[in-house]
């Protein structure tokens, strides 16, 4: 992987595909054509935040060792949560009062929206650091199988800050330029993952339901730290097109293991065994495609991912699934669109200017410990 050149590749173009791909997802889902939403219980935009996860660990390793431990958490504060935050405002503001209005209580008027125990204050600020701790405001969204849920896909970025975290702590302690520690603890926490997973007794402690936040976290992590690990091995991993195509047959293969009926998402299973394979393909890919251009000055992927699922609640809510799985999934991904690009330009962009501001520590130079 030394050809990797981080200055002209595609792996923004690939972002923005497994962007799309979780609107898609989650549009096929919401409008009741779930049938059609996976393979063996695993849902496409679960198999696209994998790959959100390798692709991140791979780029923000690099950030990690580059930089002094309180810029690397500048800049990724600056990434996350500016444009999360006014998500948040525009959720609870424009989008909660037009399904309100659209679908609102006998004899109640926006009084009651601002009023509710749920309100639109209590949504901003509970799930103000990336926790989403409540989902509704005031009882809307108020149909489909997410009811009471407004935004399904930023529950995910609160497990990317706390992998951006550990790659910090593991970069402030030196671990991060001893590549074969670190190759360890990936392993050591994919293998708590296979032995969770593998044992009945300890994998039935594990679910949504219960220590969903260690299930989670240990299932994105190793995807995460597998990216990272490649970076870190990125002079003695091979380019190669074979060795991506092997990795991802054996991925697709692992989504056909047995589930005993539990989906990936919300339970340890066996299909999701092999899901930090999907880091090297897509990294390959990156390397590969002849799209450089596409999402290199302007990167519309996060926007695209944080606003596509209140955008097809509300289309739920008008009634749009009515027209049938591609009219409603088009719409889905047309009406995010423009809400992502304004998210880019008017938020993310300039946020992302502020990355040196009054921190005047210095790059540091990147030097690995091979063995």
């Amino acid at each position: 992987m030394a050809s990797f050149n981080p200055h002209r590749n595609s792996l923004n173009f690939l972002r923005l595909v497994l962007a799309l791909t979780v609107v898609v997802s989650h549009s096929i889902a919401l409008g009741g054509f779930g049938a059609l939403n996976g393979l063996n219980q695993t849902g496409f935009g679960q198999i696209a935040v994998y790959g959100f996860f390798g692709i991140s660990g791979f780029l923000i390793a690099g950030s990690a060792l580059r930089n002094s431990p309180v810029r690397y958490l500048w800049q990724r504060f600056l990434r996350i949560f500016p444009a999360f935050w006014i998500c948040l405002l525009v959720t609870a503001f424009a989008i909660g009062i037009v399904a309100w209005l659209s679908h609102p209580p006998i004899h109640c008027g926006l009084s009651c929206y601002f009023n509710s125990k749920s309100s639109p204050y209590s949504y901003v600020y509970r799930d103000f650091l990336l926790r989403m701790n409540q989902g509704s405001i005031a009882g809307t969204p108020p149909v489909g199988i997410a009811q009471g849920v407004w935004n399904g896909s930023t529950w995910t970025l609160f497990y990317e800050f706390v992998c951006y975290l550990i790659l910090m702590l593991l970069a402030g302690a030196g671990l991060l330029r001893r590549r074969v520690l670190t190759l360890c603890l990936t392993i050591g926490v994919w293998a708590a993952a296979a032995v969770i997973t593998l044992t009945p007794a300890l994998s039935s402690h594990f679910s949504l339901f219960e220590n969903d936040t260690s299930m989670n976290l240990i299932k994105f992590t190793a995807i995460f730290m597998v990216g990272a690990v490649i970076f870190l091995y990125k002079d003695r991993i091979p380019d190669s097109g074979w060795l991506a195509l092997i990795c991802l047959a054996l991925f697709v293969a692992g989504l056909y293991l047995p589930t005993g009926g539990k989906q990936p998402e919300y339970f340890f299973t066996s299909s999701g065994l092999l899901a930090p394979l999907v880091a090297y393909p897509l990294l390959w890919l990156g390397i590969h495609l002849p799209l450089q251009r596409v999402g290199a000055r302007n990167d519309y992927s996060y926007g695209l991912y944080i606003y596509g699922f209140p955008m097809t609640q509300l289309l739920l809510i008008w009634g749009v699934a009515g027209w049938g799985l591609i009219p409603f999934t088009i719409l889905s991904a047309l009406l995010t669109a423009p809400v992502a690009i304004l998210s880019w330009w008017l938020i993310e962009k300039h946020a992302l200017r502020l990355k040196s501001f009054s921190l005047r520590t210095h790059a540091r130079p990147i030097g690995i410990e091979a063995e």
